[in-house]
């Protein structure tokens, strides 16, 4: 069972837009509200995964790496920040 679409969005199209998605969405036999909620999410998907994906370059990655295996000494700011969400549970 699908769930219940409760969702909207207008679109403002000019012609010729509106044209070239009516006959992309024919040629992949889906309904025009298919092929743009398909398009639309698959667009979304890759955004989102570009801005989450962190590239660092050679340089910047030894250093996150040493920086994992050989974590600094906590300071007495951490210390008190530690100690405050000790005291806040």
């Amino acid at each position: 069972m699908t769930a219940l679409k409760k969702q909207r969005i207008d679109l403002r199209l000019t012609d010729d837009d509106k044209s070239i998605i009516e006959e992309a969405a024919a040629l992949t036999n889906q309904s025009v509200t298919q092929f743009m909620l398909t398009s639309a999410a698959e667009r979304a998907a890759e955004v989102i995964e570009q801005h989450r994906r962190v590239i660092l370059n050679d340089e910047s990655w030894t250093r996150v790496m040493e920086a994992l295996s050989n974590p600094p000494s906590p300071n007495e700011k951490l210390h008190r920040a530690a100690k405050r969400l000790q005291d806040m549970e």
